[in-house]
């Protein structure tokens, strides 16, 4: 079987979204670290929340900012 175009494009979508995800993950951990700022293992480097719950994760990580 091809593989259609329009699939083809989704998979680049994705690649390029993964992608873009992975680097601002890294460089929030990084500066998150440099900070002293604690978060839970979930909300950075690739954890299930980056993905699966975006919204709420970017809250607990704003939250844990401001509480410092």
């Amino acid at each position: 079987m091809r593989i259609p175009k329009s699939i083809e494009r989704l998979l680049s979508q994705r690649i390029d979204a993964a992608l873009k995800v992975q680097s601002a993950d890294y460089k929030l951990a990084v500066w998150i670290e440099e900070n002293g700022i604690k978060v839970e293992e979930y909300d950075i480097l690739g954890g299930v929340e980056i993905y699966g719950n975006p919204e709420s994760s970017a809250e607990r990580i704003r939250q844990a900012i401001i509480n410092r």
